[in-house]
């Protein structure tokens, strides 16, 4: 089998993948499955529903504030710090 052949049977989903998450992530990602296997499957759920839980109440506060996330933040908290950090 030819290279171009292999990179047509992965698709473009993992150029892509690899493209926006970074060669670095994917790298990492793919070392700690070789090292533990489906033992550390369990973060891919949590990371899942933390990103969920996050993004619907990014979305609710941006609905009812008419305001991102860090807008809301500057409002809330004066300090010089919190406006630089948002």
């Amino acid at each position: 089998m030819s290279v171009v052949d292999r990179l047509r049977s992965i698709g473009p989903g993992a150029m892509v993948a690899a493209a926006f998450i970074g060669p670095g992530t994917v790298t990492t990602a793919s070392v700690t499955g070789a090292r533990f296997g489906y033992a550390l499957v369990w973060t891919i759920g949590f990371s899942v529903l933390a990103t969920i839980i996050l993004q619907e109440m990014s979305a609710r506060l941006g609905l009812v504030s008419r305001a991102g996330l860090g807008e809301a933040l500057r409002r809330q908290f004066d300090s010089d710090v919190a406006k630089w950090a948002s």
